[in-house]
């Protein structure tokens, strides 16, 4: 198998996760409104609360080779084992689908290593093996694995940032799925946030950071979009329920492919 053939689906999880990192940052512009900040930051409490979350995501740009790559699935935190997720994709979406019959690829995010299953390997030294394996690192960096270790890792931990972004601002209401919801938007600089901009820094990504959300009148997120480097990622959380958990796979059943993603050039895969 050649790094190339899981290109997008690797930039799609590492987009995920590098989106609802805790910046941690040193941001101090200060130009979000009271009324803005108080939101943002009521959203960060109210999003650590559940655990887990069931999502729809949408990721498209030049790191998806220009292709909209749609996911489905669940992102669980604050079970001291920080981000995980269990997503399934669209095999044509990451042109994979020569590696798996029934059109789905699964992807799973545990103690910071992506998860990719596949058919079994018909021959060779990978022979019977379903899963490939990435550490973080090789599509993060090391500071941007490290963050998705830290913390509970809840999926709008990046709002404490935005709370001191430039240009943080309330933009509407708007219905999502037959809800009335508040639409904020404020902007970040990637070189100011810390571990999650380090995240975007090894995808090859700089620049602002655009975020965009959606909170219900319980100050609930509903949905999170951001753009940066022409790349765009919008989650939906489609609801909250207890922490939940994702487990890696059988080390037997798995072939490592982290040196190999590690010798691309930076923002490739």
């Amino acid at each position: 198998m050649k790094t190339r053939t899981i290109a997008a689906a690797i930039v799609t999880m590492g987009l995920m996760a590098a989106g609802t990192t805790g910046c941690g940052t040193d941001v101090t512009d200060k130009a979000a409104s009271a009324a803005v900040a108080a939101a943002l930051a009521e959203a960060s409490q109210q999003a650590s609360k559940p655990g887990s979350a069931d999502i729809t995501t949408t990721v498209s740009g030049p790191k998806t080779g220009g292709r909209t790559v749609r996911t489905t699935g669940l992102y669980s935190w604050g079970n001291g084992r920080g981000i995980s997720m269990q997503n399934e994709m669209p095999a044509a979406d990451v042109k994979m689908e020569k590696f798996v019959a029934d059109g789905t690829v699964t992807v799973r995010l545990v103690d910071a290593v992506y998860y990719y299953n596949i058919d079994p390997v018909p021959e060779g030294p990978f022979k019977g093996k379903t899963w490939v394996r990435i550490d973080a690192s090789a599509i993060l960096g090391e500071a941007g694995a490290s963050a998705m270790k830290s913390g509970d890792g809840d999926p709008m931990a990046g709002l404490k940032t935005l709370t001191y972004a430039k240009n943080a601002s309330k933009v509407g209401t708007e219905t999502l799925r037959g809800k009335k919801t508040t639409h904020y938007r404020a902007t970040v600089p990637t070189d100011r946030m810390g571990a999650a901009g380090d995240a975007y820094t090894g995808m090859g990504m700089t620049g602002d950071l655009v975020t965009d959300v959606w909170l219900d009148d319980k100050g609930t997120p509903s949905r999170l979009s951001q753009s940066v480097g022409g790349t765009d990622l919008s989650i939906d959380f489609l609801s909250f329920g207890g922490s939940r958990t994702v487990e890696a796979p059988p080390a037997a059943d798995t072939v490592d492919f982290t040196d190999q993603v590690k010798k691309k050039p930076a923002g490739t895969a």
